[in-house]
């Protein structure tokens, strides 16, 4: 997509006003299509969907997490204003047989929050998110094939209560899907995954993202998100759980679907690091979680 002419009928399509320059391609995305598009009424990030939008369940998928995703700006959530398709409240619409969705522009730099600041912001995704007892969705993953360490992390990680607080939330927080304001604000961007999730699988999953591995600072993040948000994280394997579940499915997904690819064997190796790192660490992690709960 380029140009005057295709941009036009995405603003028609949008109600986003008049384009008054050229559209701008954005590098960096992994998954779609992103331009930065001035208009009369302001600027606006406009998507193009590109993988998997050919999906039979994609378009319902998008919808539901566009829900969530309206909710949470409705109640406050640093985050950039979604633009629904006027008359329909959906978020995409199909343009020249391509699907788009929109939201109003925010400049800023992505990535560059603490994990104390990201553990803040998913703390308040949580509050807004109906929160509710439910079994915990999708936190089960079967590691037989990657060796003795990371099955018995999978193992491990898996007993835990039968139910847990699950909210509406995000679903895919890394460093990528913030952005920094100029005034310092973190925003929470990409809300394309957003759906129900266990509270305490998300945040521990978060905090050990962003900590660097450190332990401390993973810690110091999950007292940050208990004091905002009123939810004990305990000391136990159980908590990482949802994150074990995640970056198993990533790791099959490319070893099936990627064998032999420069990509697929790099995500493959980080991720099995990753997964190691965890097994190696897993006890300092809890008792540095349970040193920081009770301090």
């Amino acid at each position: 997509m380029s140009g005057m002419v295709a941009i036009e009928r995405v603003a028609r399509r949008f109600g986003l006003g008049r384009p008054v320059s050229e559209p701008v391609r954005v590098s960096g995305g992994l998954s779609n299509e992103l331009w930065r598009v001035a208009t009369d009424d302001g600027v606006f990030a406009v998507k193009r969907m590109v993988v998997n939008a050919d999906l039979p369940d994609f378009v319902g998928d998008v919808e539901a997490a566009f829900g969530v995703e309206r909710r949470a700006w409705d109640a406050g959530v640093a985050m950039p204003q979604p633009v629904a398709v006027p008359r329909t409240d959906r978020a995409l619409a199909e343009v020249d047989g391509s699907l788009f969705r929109v939201h109003r522009w925010v400049d800023g730099r992505p990535g560059t929050g603490s994990a104390g600041e990201a553990a803040g912001l998913i703390a308040s995704v949580h509050a807004v998110g109906r929160p509710r007892r439910a079994p915990a969705p999708g936190a089960g993953w079967a590691a037989d094939r990657w060796g003795a360490d990371v099955v018995a992390l999978a193992r491990r990680v898996r007993s835990g209560p039968g139910r847990v607080l699950v909210v509406d939330s995000h679903r895919d927080l890394d460093r990528k899907n913030t952005l920094r304001t100029a005034d310092g604000v973190l925003m929470a961007v990409d809300w394309d995954a957003a759906g129900p999730v266990s509270a305490v699988h998300e945040a521990v999953g978060l905090a050990w993202d962003w900590s660097g591995d450190d332990p401390a600072v993973f810690a110091d993040a999950l007292r940050s998100y208990g004091e905002r948000s009123g939810v004990d994280v305990p000391a136990e394997p159980w908590v990482f759980a949802g994150w074990v579940a995640a970056q198993g499915g990533w790791l099959d997904y490319n070893a099936t679907h990627r064998p032999g690819s420069p990509l697929g064997l790099a995500e493959v190796t980080g991720t099995l690091t990753r997964l190691r790192t965890l097994a190696a660490g897993l006890d300092v992690l809890l008792a540095a979680l349970a040193t920081s709960a009770n301090s």
